[in-house]
């Protein structure tokens, strides 16, 4: 059996702009000095933990703690819910997985039951065989989590496609392969800076 780990956000759900706006939103209401991100510094800003993204945008854990300006971000991503949907290719890329006879894997920072609640909302959760997240809504590591599911089976049995540098931190974990595509949470030249298999398009990504 082969397994294909997917990353949510950013990789099946491009939900970018819906961050951005959530974000924007958090900065003004919480009275940052800096003003809104554009995108561009939001793609080059954004890294894990989410804390130390937000230390990047400029919040002060002296006057704000973590998880009241998390929760308003999380409010305002709930209320913007309408505006994200999954990217192009994604679909047909986890039927043709399963028509290869594979696994499809989601691994997720997000809360569990926000991830299939969403999942069910697109109409994806049908294409999943496990879907692995976390037990908050404040966005920790997705090692641990990755270090478990693998723990039973062979790395060279699974590959990872994720958007980020936490995804390949979290394939490197687990010892697996691992592409990224450049259309989600972290610029092409942020990603390509630390790593050579970068796309620009899922669809680019060979499955085994």
């Amino acid at each position: 059996m082969k397994y294909v780990i997917f990353d949510f956000n950013g990789t099946v759900l491009n939900d970018v702009d819906v961050c951005i706006k959530a974000e924007n939103l958090t900065i003004e209401h919480f009275g940052l000095e800096r003003g809104p991100l554009s995108k561009d510094e939001y793609l080059h800003l954004f890294t894990f933990p989410v804390k130390d993204y937000y230390t990047n945008v400029g919040f002060d854990w002296n006057r704000y703690s973590y998880e009241e300006v998390g929760s308003y971000w999380f409010d305002w991503y709930c209320k913007l819910k309408p505006e994200y949907k999954i990217y192009d290719g994604v679909e047909e890329m986890l039927i043709r997985n399963h028509e290869k006879g594979n696994r499809n894997i989601l691994l997720s920072a997000s809360s569990l039951v926000e991830l299939k609640k969403q999942l069910e909302e697109l109409g994806i959760k049908k294409y999943f065989d496990e879907v692995l997240g976390i037990d908050n809504i404040y966005a920790g590591s997705k090692v641990n989590i990755a270090l478990k599911w693998i723990a039973d089976k062979d790395p060279a049995d699974c590959m990872m496609i994720g958007d980020s540098l936490h995804d390949l931190e979290t394939a490197k974990a687990m010892g697996v392969d691992c592409v990224l595509v450049a259309k989600g949470h972290q610029a092409k030249d942020v990603l390509t800076k630390e790593y050579d298999k970068v796309v620009d398009d899922i669809r680019e990504v060979e499955l085994i």
